[in-house]
């Protein structure tokens, strides 16, 4: 199991796949508000969908930006980022989205498989790059 080289790389990680789940969560809903202000004629709920579908952009942005820097640290490819490559031929979806597999299990397994070189990573330093304490802090 390969590990992310830094708690930078971690929490950039679970960020993305955080951004990821709340879009893939956003979409529905406000598509679901806009269908229901057309047919319910209410304007209210019309603005409702429109601003949910505005922030939806601007978090598609953010997590675009943000999931282009999350990459496998044996491939280098970014596993939050859409990309044209060639999947691995056992790489398994949810709901048809890779990406959302990879931030699912990111997010509540600690740990994900990438889809394009099939191997796994922990969201966790390795143990030679935890520091120890600092000794002489204590003696103050």
């Amino acid at each position: 199991m390969h590990h992310l080289r830094s708690t930078s790389a971690v929490v950039r990680f679970r960020f993305a796949a955080l951004l990821w789940l709340v879009i893939c969560l956003l979409a529905p809903v406000a598509a679901g508000l806009l269908v229901q202000s057309v047919l319910a004629d209410n304007f209210g709920l019309t603005l409702a969908g429109a601003g949910l579908a505005v922030v939806g952009v601007g978090l598609f942005i953010a997590q675009w930006a943000a999931g282009a820097r999350t990459d496998c640290p044996l491939c280098w490819t970014p596993v939050l980022a859409p990309k044209a490559c060639m999947k691995h031929r056992r790489a398994k979806t949810f709901l048809g989205s890779h990406r959302l597999r990879v931030a699912l299990a990111i997010l509540f397994q600690n740990q994900f498989r990438c889809p394009y070189c099939n191997e796994s990573t922990a969201l966790e330093l390795p143990n030679s790059l935890h520091r120890p304490p600092n000794r002489w802090a204590q003696l103050d």
